[in-house]
């Protein structure tokens, strides 16, 4: 496996700095994932390499994950090994701003198309059909 470099600075956005919900620890961990993030788009690392960079427990890690996920700042996508709890692989993904909608919803329920500033003219301007056309199908001679 690649050794895993972070980047030489961390970015940690007011949202995360001013949230009294997260602990300061936590905080820190959201500017490591930052950091860690800047060459794929997400963090593969592990909470084994989180304890050891943090000398604390693997427990203590998954406790500011949970809060920084709780609150919608990461989101973490966890591949197990099919019919086993193995885990394969993790990935973090990291939001500036929390999630303010409910993502437990199918992706055309969240995507739907809204076409009601483009299309919102009410269709009185045509003008009726004459008696003579009624009951006329399509390409059909009227005598």
């Amino acid at each position: 496996m690649e050794k895993i470099e972070p980047s030489y600075y961390a970015i940690i956005p007011s949202g995360v700095r001013y949230d009294k919900r997260l602990t300061p620890s936590a905080k820190l961990l959201y500017g490591e994932i930052t950091s860690l993030t800047n060459k794929h788009g997400f963090c593969y690392s592990s909470n084994r390499y989180f304890k050891d960079l943090y000398k604390v427990s693997k427990q203590t890690i998954n406790n500011w994950l949970f809060q920084l996920e709780q609150y919608g700042y990461i989101e973490r996508h966890i591949y197990r090994k099919r019919g086993s709890k193995e885990i394969l692989n993790r990935y973090i993904t990291i939001f500036e701003k929390p999630i303010q909608i409910n993502l437990n919803r199918s992706i055309q329920e969240i995507l739907t198309d809204n076409n009601t500033s483009i299309n919102n003219k009410p269709n009185n301007s045509l003008k009726k059909k004459s008696n003579s056309s009624k009951g006329t199908k399509r390409g059909q001679v009227l005598k």
